[in-house]
């Protein structure tokens, strides 16, 4: 599953939830572990009133489904990592206070030198429980709607060449440690086999891998940097230069494409 993250709801965390077809609040409160009344009154809805497909609601991140001690081996299967992404004047001070946990366990979780964040930056904060996508699950049938889908095709693909996604996780320890970068790729022209998708970039050392996400069409490569950007025309207003080879994978047939980036913050 996608990962999960948190975001400030007044004095507490939420998770942003968006309604999918078929779906209830009492099947979203099976699932999170929650009363359906904690979700309706959190988010000031009516419980007389269907919530419509496409409404962005607030799953409560709360002491009944949130855990900061590692989930019993027995249970884990219903306990997921959740996350959060540092915003504008945040401190590791205040996050560690939503979170319950001291600075000292903060900074070990997410092996921080200092107490130091960045915008942007995304840190681990603990487990939510919520129910698996499990058919063996009694409560499975509660939680969730499974409708007929028409085939989506490749659109979310995910191509890692080369083993590349391996070292991207070793190098963000698991996608914990990133920074994230929006802007357009260019794309250049480099001869020979390609046994991995090479970029230019000027914010990571050579041998750093990028996760690049199309959000066009929801497709994910990672690249290696050889180095940065060349100081040329064809770079100019890009933040990153993209090997030809990569275009089909990311879905992309222009000379330029709009997209996000994902690295290491060392």
């Amino acid at each position: 599953m996608d990962s999960i993250f948190a975001v400030r709801n007044g004095q507490s965390w939420a998770v942003k939830y968006t309604v999918g077809a078929g779906e209830t609040v009492p099947m979203l409160a099976t699932r999170f572990y929650l009363s359906e009344g904690t979700i309706y009154r959190v988010n000031g809805m009516d419980e007389d009133k269907k919530i419509m497909p496409g409404t962005q609601i607030n799953i409560p991140v709360a002491s009944k489904n949130y855990h900061i001690t590692k989930p019993n081996p027995n249970d884990i299967a219903n306990y997921h990592e959740i996350y959060y992404r540092v915003i504008p004047k945040d401190d590791i001070e205040a996050i560690s206070m939503y979170a319950g946990v001291s600075k000292a366990d903060m900074r070990k979780w997410n092996n921080l030198k200092g107490n130091t964040v960045v915008p942007g930056q995304v840190l681990f904060i603990g487990w939510i429980k919520m129910v698996s996508k499990d058919p063996s699950d009694p409560l499975n049938e509660l939680a969730y709607f499974y409708p007929k889908k028409k085939p989506v095709g490749d659109s979310a693909k995910v191509i890692a060449i080369g083993g590349l996604d391996t070292i991207y996780n070793r190098q963000t320890n698991n996608g914990i440690n990133v920074l994230n970068e929006k802007g357009t790729a260019v794309f250049f022209e480099k001869p020979g086999k390609i046994t991995a998708f090479c970029a230019f970039h000027n914010s990571t050392p050579r041998g750093s891998v990028i996760k690049v996400y199309n959000p066009g069409n929801g497709r994910t490569i990672y690249v290696k940097v050889l180095g940065p950007l060349p100081n040329t025309k064809l770079y100019a207003n890009s933040i990153i230069g993209i090997c030809n080879a990569a275009k089909e994978a990311l879905g992309v047939t222009d000379s330029k494409a709009w997209c996000e980036l994902t690295y290491s913050t060392n």
